[in-house]
């Protein structure tokens, strides 16, 4: 089997946390904090992997060969844990939070003897799912570890985390690589990639390769226009918000995209760009406007985790932008 290496642009990250290895200084705690798409999971695998294979090289990577690599390759070793919100059969949805049920009995395995006498470690992701009875929980194994256990714990919003749990962790920050450097890795991993799949992706390799291959990019795109027809007053706030309907996840990922997309937007306020269709949106509306349009997408993200419905969110924000597209053209912040 093929061993999971860094990516290329988390090669600095992995030296350092390679040497603290090396000296004995690796803390048995860590959060992976960084936006979507900049490869937390996939750096949480390959120390995961290290730490387990036993025969692992002095540069932190698993060998990939020994029993325990095999096991790691085939999803069944028992000293690896990966805790995810569980899967609703009922509702056939995932459920809102991390219970509780599921971090103690991790906490009973994690106290078990190691098998093969090698490392346990944990990756809780996301971690920001945990209600405060599983913070709690979970409090006790960080503040007083078994031997040779480490907590991966995994987040896109770690201010979203008890203050008591980001304590007791090492951060780790991870951000969005150079321009240069995502789009090398992404031509190698597909060379058919749109150039335009980076830019959707607010600059995230990973998110750009998922949209490719799961086919959002031209769900991106429509959602794209919808935005700008809307403010042009060709299409209804309403029905642009009843186009996505009452689906969970899409609703989520059509927040994410306009997030980007009033990004982009703020960037070209501030620049004083006012070419093209998003410009001359930029030149209409004041910083001021923007920021409070981001905020209420992202307290829309934080009403629709909440199990508000997602029609309804959307509808929100579509008129509060339609709204915007109605005031006079702004002579400043």
């Amino acid at each position: 089997m093929s061993r999971v290496e860094a990516l290329p642009w988390q090669r600095e990250l992995w030296t350092g946390l390679n040497e603290a290895r090396n000296n004995g200084r690796l803390t048995h705690a860590l959060l992976f904090a960084g936006p979507e798409g900049v490869g937390k999971r996939h750096f949480a695998r390959a120390l995961a992997h290290g730490l387990i294979c036993e025969a692992a090289g002095p540069d932190g990577y698993a060998c990939g060969q020994c029993r325990s690599c095999l096991q790691l390759a085939s999803g069944t070793h028992p000293n690896l844990h990966w805790i995810h919100v569980d899967h609703d059969e009922k509702t056939g949805k995932d459920k809102r939070d991390i219970s509780i049920d599921q971090l103690r009995d991790l906490s009973a395995k994690l106290a078990l003897s190691s098998h093969y006498g090698g490392a346990k470690v944990a990756v809780i992701d996301p971690a920001d799912a945990m209600n405060v009875a599983g913070v709690n929980a979970l409090l006790k194994t960080i503040e007083e570890p078994p031997p040779a256990t480490h907590l991966i714990l995994v987040s896109e919003r770690p201010m979203a985390l008890a203050a008591t749990l980001r304590s007791r962790c090492q951060r780790l920050r991870f951000t969005v690589p150079s321009e240069e450097d995502a789009l090398a890795w992404l031509r190698y991993e597909e060379p058919k990639l749109p150039a335009e799949a980076l830019r959707l992706a607010s600059g995230a390799p990973l998110k750009a390769l998922a949209f490719h291959r799961d086919g959002l990019l031209q769900q991106q795109t429509q959602w794209r226009r919808d935005w700008l027809d809307v403010w042009s007053q060709k299409k209804a706030p309403l029905a642009v918000a009843a186009s996505v309907g009452k689906d969970r996840e899409l609703a989520s990922a059509w927040l994410s995209a306009l997030l980007v997309f009033l990004g982009e937007v703020l960037r070209l306020r501030v620049a004083g760009n006012a070419s093209g269709e998003i410009g001359a949106i930029a030149a209409r509306i004041s910083i001021n406007g923007l920021q409070q349009l981001i905020d209420e997408a992202l307290e829309s993200q934080r009403r629709l985790r909440s199990n508000a419905a997602p029609q309804q969110v959307l509808e929100s924000l579509m008129i509060a932008w339609w709204r915007w597209s109605m005031t006079r053209p702004a002579a400043s912040a």
